[in-house]
């Protein structure tokens, strides 16, 4: 629908949002590992906003503030994607004013720190009950790295729900084939 009203509007937007949307789903469909650099996952949920960000138009803001030496981190591919998705669907949505999603990424201690932040604080439900996508992209974390590592949660009613993805940060991943299980 966002495209379609798009291109009766403004025909080279529309190639953008189109290029856009192939190279997500390229990325969807091409995927030659389970696991992929923090650039590389950060580059496919750009896309994934661009698209997003048509659809909002200026009510969607996006900051990032990554560590420049993780973009080389290992993780599990769609690790970002359905947080950032949530972020917008259960909460930018529904807001009348300004949406603010925040992406950051930095170490604390021995461990990576990913965070997913929006300024709705909309969210209701434990990570246990939670939709399909946080629940499994934290099964497939702690199914990886071990039961302490994975998804938190923290929100402020009408202020703010913070994702946290707790990783380790040495971890080599020998054996990518365990992410499926």
């Amino acid at each position: 629908n966002t495209i379609m009203s798009i291109i009766r509007k403004d025909s080279d937007q529309a190639r953008r949002l189109l290029l856009q949307l192939s190279n997500f789903f390229r990325t969807n469909l091409q995927r030659k590992s389970d696991i992929v650099t923090l650039e590389e996952e950060l580059a496919h949920i750009s896309a994934y906003l661009e698209i997003e960000k048509a659809r909002f138009g200026e009510r969607l803001s996006v900051n990032q503030e990554i560590d420049p030496a993780l973009l080389d981190l290992q993780i599990p591919i769609f690790t970002l994607q359905p947080l950032i998705e949530n972020a917008i669907k259960h909460g930018i949505a529904d807001l009348l004013d300004q949406g603010e999603i925040w992406v950051r990424a930095y170490r604390q201690g021995e461990f990576v720190i990913i965070e997913v932040e929006d300024n709705a604080g909309n969210y209701r439900h434990p990570i246990d009950t939670q939709g399909l996508g946080m629940r499994l992209v934290d099964q497939r974390i702690k199914n990886v790295y071990g039961s302490e590592f994975g998804l938190t949660v923290e929100y402020d009613p009408q202020q703010k729900t913070l994702v946290q993805v707790k990783l380790p940060i040495e971890k080599e991943l020998a054996n990518d084939s365990c992410i499926n299980h």
